[in-house]
């Protein structure tokens, strides 16, 4: 059926996600097929679907294997993040927001400032912080009214272990500042100001990268995924703007 077939494909989408699969990991038909209770051919279709994406590669004789992501990867997912997301940030101030993302934001940010009033960062923090924020930024692209759009920014999100590193050493003062830019994107949207909320949006994921791979060396090799250098710069992420958000 193509609702399990679907839920194959989740399931092994996860499975890359959360380490369970690391980077260079050989994905059997027969072993995933036992493993999941279902015949090959669900097995099969979700791991060339997986491959299409890009977090299987397929070898001739020797059959799929987990993708191994590095730095220069992630390097090059942001530059990409960056633009897509200032794109829709933009999208978003010269659309407006209706009352309902109005509403919508207003209440991750009243939330999130809760949190941050807890002053400490642990897995309780971070579970109720995730879903806060994810809602944030959905809002922001939905106001952007591009579904295409949408898409993109998602697809540079399907990386394996990016959930687990995005948010590797946070601590309760980048929580606070994570809040402090989401208010500043909110005011940028409520005043229809698409080239500041662009700004701030372009720094506000930048700001998320250069932690990602400032964390990826350890966590990436951690999980099989072989690194390809040691301390990147901020210049490596080739961001064209001041890493120092001006507020204004």
């Amino acid at each position: 059926m193509a609702t399990r077939g679907l839920e194959v494909t989740r399931d092994i989408r996860e499975g890359i996600a959360d380490g369970r699969y690391p980077g260079g990991c050989r994905l059997s038909e027969v072993e995933m097929a036992a493993r999941l209770g279902v015949s090959r051919t669900p097995v099969r279709n979700a791991l060339s679907v997986l491959a299409a994406e890009g977090l299987l590669d397929y070898t001739p004789n020797v059959g799929y294997t987990v993708h191994r992501f590095t730095v220069a990867d992630i390097e090059e997912i942001f530059r990409v993040r960056i633009e897509l997301e200032a794109l829709a940030a933009r999208s978003a101030a010269e659309n407006g927001l209706s009352p309902a993302q109005d509403t919508a934001m207003r209440e991750s940010l009243d939330r999130t400032a809760d949190l941050v009033g807890k002053s400490c960062w642990n897995d309780d923090i971070r579970a109720a912080f995730l879903p806060l924020n994810r809602s944030f930024h959905m809002t922001v692209r939905e106001a952007a009214q591009n579904a295409f759009l949408t898409s993109m920014i998602h697809k540079t999100n399907e990386v394996p272990l990016f959930d687990l590193i995005r948010w590797h050493r946070f601590t309760a003062e980048l929580l606070r500042q994570s809040l402090d830019e989401h208010r500043e994107l909110f005011d940028a949207l409520c005043r229809r100001q698409p080239e500041r909320a662009a700004r701030i949006q372009a720094e506000h994921t930048y700001r998320a990268g250069r932690r990602m791979v400032q964390n990826w060396s350890r966590t990436g090799a951690m999980a099989g995924n072989p690194t390809t250098q040691e301390s990147p710069s901020d210049a490596q992420l080739g961001i064209p703007f001041s890493k120092k958000s001006s507020g204004t």
